[in-house]
């Protein structure tokens, strides 16, 4: 995929849609899907980005999390109209476990 897309060693694509954040190097290229700032899905529901030090070569990679008013956040969702089940997630930080009945 990097040599169709003309990538070579030592360059960095940055990606999301998957919402989970990661990182890994491939054939000299590195990889880095951003995680969320709005929807994560990695169970931590803060707000992420990620910092990468890439002034000479691809360096430190650090991803960063950020508290944001979370319950004010999922009341604008319930007063939305969407899915209850979009606040639930946001809580979550993804799709909520289901709880087991003893």
């Amino acid at each position: 995929m990097a040599k169709t897309a003309g990538l070579k060693e030592g360059d960095l694509i940055a990606f999301g849609h998957t919402h989970k954040p990661w990182t890994r190097e491939v054939g000299g290229v590195r990889f880095l899907n951003t995680g969320s700032v709005g929807k994560p899905k990695d169970g931590d529901w803060r707000a992420g980005y990620v910092l990468v030090d890439a002034q000479d070569e691809i360096g430190d990679v650090r991803f960063v999390r950020v508290e944001y008013d979370l319950e004010r956040s999922v009341e604008g969702v319930l007063a939305s109209g969407l899915p209850d089940e979009f606040a639930d997630q946001l809580r979550a930080g993804g799709t909520p476990k289901p709880v087991e009945v003893p």
